[in-house]
């Protein structure tokens, strides 16, 4: 019942806002903005804004032509959607920026470009973003997933699970709706590149915001896709290394100093036991640890500022 009357606020409210736009009212804000990063996508493209346009007609569809050379802007804007250009290729994270910054909905949609996503799921997703910050479409096993892609994304998804302390049932899925006010906030530690979708989990999750996990079943993509999996899923590794420093970077120091204690107290046992003064080696493990761990305790008071001066 709390889903049917939220799906019912939505559209009440999105409608009148559509409404007050024909009749010549000045606010020009709706309830939702769809945002469609493409790049190179004119094989999809236009089915995409078409059937999205079609479901949702009070919605905002935004399409952000990432420097695409194929006429993915200008298909996009003939089936209806509105466009902003890149003159450049700048990068999927940088195109959902764009899209945030520019969207007049209250809560943004995003949706790849590729012909992927079922348009019906974002009904499903808006429907939760009243009593949550961020709502993410979890793909389900009958999703379409290159096998190539598979190891990557298992090792991916593991580690999240390790750095954010908790399981993450879908770490990167494109598919994701959020509070826009709140998005606005997070949108200076998003990336350019592809790992938009993993920081933005991160992100809420590490700052406590109430996030929610959708079901939802992906098809095969329209098209190539350009996302490399050795040197795009590298990167997320090391994006989410620096977002759990950011976040929580106890959680890295802590370790590494344990460990090098360990190592110190290691050599001393033995050296003891054998009838050797302190090794050198103890000495300095030792010392490290200690640096290490004052090293986290700056770090930890320094991210605690630059998140508050954001939140």
């Amino acid at each position: 019942m709390d889903a049917i009357s939220t799906r019912s606020e939505v559209r009440e409210r999105t409608s009148k806002s559509a409404a007050h736009e024909r009749q010549g009212g000045t606010d020009s804000r709706v309830m939702v903005t769809v945002v469609v990063p493409a790049l190179n996508e004119a094989d999809a493209i236009g089915k995409v804004v078409r059937g999205l346009a079609a479901r949702y007609p009070e919605y905002e569809i935004l399409v952000v032509d990432d420097g695409s050379v194929d006429g993915t802007g200008s298909m996009a804007r003939e089936a209806g959607a509105r466009v902003i250009h890149h003159g450049w290729n700048q990068g999927y994270g940088s195109s959902l920026r764009t899209g945030c910054r520019h969207a007049k909905g209250e809560v943004v949609v995003c949706f790849d470009g590729d012909g992927q996503h079922d348009p019906n799921d974002v009904e499903r997703l808006v429907a939760e973003i009243g009593r949550f910050d961020m709502v993410v479409g979890t793909r389900t096993a009958d999703s379409h997933r290159p096998l190539s892609r598979r190891p990557g994304k298992w090792v991916m998804c593991r580690f999240a699970d390790f750095l954010a302390g908790t399981k993450i049932p879908d770490v990167n899925s494109g598919l994701r709706a959020f509070k826009r006010d709140v998005i606005l906030r997070y949108l200076h530690l998003m990336p350019t590149g592809f790992s938009f979708s993993t920081t933005s989990t991160f992100a809420m999750l590490k700052s406590g915001r109430p996030v929610k996990w959708v079901p939802i079943k992906v098809e095969q993509r329209i098209g190539k896709s350009s996302v490399s999996q050795l040197r795009h899923g590298f990167q997320a590794l090391l994006l989410m290394l620096r977002l759990t420093t950011l976040f929580e970077p106890l959680k890295v120091f802590l370790p590494i100093s344990a460990m090098f204690m360990a190592i110190a107290i290691a050599f001393l046992v033995a050296n003891l036991i054998m009838g050797h003064t302190v090794p050198q080696t103890s000495v300095i493990m030792s010392v490290s640890s200690v640096m290490v761990f004052l090293m986290g305790l700056v770090i930890d008071q320094v991210a605690a500022l630059r998140r508050e001066k954001h939140e």
